[in-house]
């Protein structure tokens, strides 16, 4: 879900065949049975984080080693006396449910505070906007949430980024007068601007950089 933005809808009902991870793509297509938000279809690609792509591998070579393209990719198990089996049948109404507590359980193993899966959508959405350095990167980041159009994801996701902001007009403003007068006169007018005018600062300077 951190590689690639993806709902925890849309991982529940992605089958096999959705997924080519040699090249990196998923294909969140209703067509292929994906449950994606307003039925969106499209084909989104994964963050190339070989430490993550790693672990995602191992899992990929094991279903398709036990499983038909067909069957889902993170398929449900069944339990019986004792033993677990993969099922062939397509996930519940909630399956989404069943995956947040299936990682509630593993974040307890693990000792971490609980994360719900929706939080690693905004690790991508963060991760990505935080690494983009022009305007064909932050809309290649929009494109991959599926989102309409870049304002939305400006719209939730440029609050976050108020630190850099600050930083990024700092920086811009020390530059041309490398004083700390003018640096604090900066942070100062930085304080007093409201979230939209910090969201259309921070896309006026990515416009600036991509120059």
């Amino acid at each position: 879900m951190f590689l690639s933005g993806m709902r925890a809808g849309a991982l529940g009902t992605l089958p096999i065949a959705a997924i080519d991870l040699h090249c990196c793509e998923i294909k969140q297509w209703p067509s292929l049975g994906v449950e994606t938000k307003n039925d969106k279809s499209a084909t989104t690609f994964l963050l190339d984080i070989s430490d993550l792509l790693t672990v995602v591998e191992k899992w990929d070579a094991f279903i398709r080693s036990q499983r038909p393209p067909t069957a889902m990719w993170y398929t449900p198990t069944i339990s019986q006396w004792g033993v677990q089996t993969l099922s062939a049948d397509r996930p519940g109404a909630n399956r989404n449910l069943a995956i947040s507590k299936r990682m509630h359980r593993l974040f307890d193993l693990a000792g971490l505070p609980y994360k719900s899966p929706h939080k690693f959508r905004h690790g991508h959405a963060v991760f990505g906007l935080q690494h983009a350095r022009t305007m064909a990167d932050y809309q290649a980041v929009s494109t991959n949430l599926m989102h309409q159009d870049i304002r939305v994801t400006d719209s939730i996701y440029a609050r976050l980024a108020h630190d850099e902001v600050k930083q990024c007009i700092a920086g811009l403003t020390a530059a041309v007068k490398p004083t700390k007068a003018v640096g604090n006169d900066m942070a100062a007018f930085v304080k007093t601007l409201s979230p939209e005018e910090l969201s259309e600062t921070l896309m006026a300077i990515a416009q600036q950089l991509a120059r």
